[in-house]
């Protein structure tokens, strides 16, 4: 028996290469990128959002999960060379992002025309080996299994953000799954500046799911929205990165 499969591994190998049948030792752990936020990097079980895996943050509408999705997002402008939004619903502002202390430069917004484009751009960038792929919609579910391994291969972050329930096809690929749900609202001057969360793992491949922390998220410009202050600052952004090539923004 030990023979016979044995020469069912070789044939293998000959037909499909080394990497197509490999035993579990041989297989990397998920590399975590730390993303500063302690919440975060605790939950995961591994010190930080894992590389080469599907991510997802789901909530309600008004849970937060944008909010911390963008705030990863801007981290990770400042220490990876390439990082790209997929925004099928053409809701992503780059100009309000950029308050958060992102890196303008690294970023590219791709808005496919539907949803199969999204799925074939994802897919498409991951395996190029972009630094972090924020998706603001989920994918259509023949898109996903491709993603997951263009992701392993290259060692790209996949971070998905959606609404609660989180799709079934998207839930099942992922490997490390947090949910949001508001608290309470932050007020400052009778303005609501930002909110508290609480943040759940519901799913992980990677540790131990099922822990929790609570989590004060601030908006980008919170109670300076509308003062005079934000508006010198937002031209101020705007005039920094007029030079960008026009490609980085337009759609694909």
């Amino acid at each position: 028996m030990q023979n016979e499969l044995q020469r069912a591994i070789d044939a293998i190998h000959v037909r499909f290469g080394d990497q197509a049948l490999v035993r579990a030792t041989r297989l990397p752990g998920a590399e975590p990128w730390p993303t500063g936020i302690p919440a975060v990097d605790r939950l995961s079980g591994i010190g930080g959002w894992p590389r080469g895996r599907i991510g997802l943050l789901s909530g309600r509408s008004g849970s937060g999960k944008l909010t911390l999705g963008l705030a990863l997002l801007a981290r990770a402008t400042q220490e990876f060379a390439q990082v790209v939004v997929i925004d099928p619903q053409r809701g992503f502002d780059p100009w309000t992002f950029a308050s958060l202390g992102a890196d303008l430069r690294n970023l590219t917004l791709v808005r496919p025309p539907n949803a199969t484009a999204a799925g074939e751009a994802a897919v498409s960038l991951a395996r190029a080996g972009v630094g972090c792929l924020l998706m603001l919609d989920s994918l259509p579910e023949p898109a996903l299994a491709p993603l997951e391994s263009a992701a392993a291969r290259s060692g790209s972050a996949v971070l998905a953000v959606t609404g609660e329930p989180a799709p079934q096809g998207l839930a099942f690929a992922s490997s490390l799954s947090l949910s949001l749900q508001r608290t309470d609202w932050i007020w400052e001057r009778g303005l609501p500046v930002g909110l508290r969360t609480l943040l759940g793992c519901r799913k992980n491949k990677l540790a131990a799911p099922g822990g929790e922390a609570e989590l004060e998220l601030r908006y980008a410009l919170g109670a300076r929205l509308f003062q005079a202050q934000a508006v010198r600052e937002t031209q101020a952004q705007e005039a920094n990165v007029r030079e960008l090539p026009a490609w980085r923004f337009a759609a694909v």
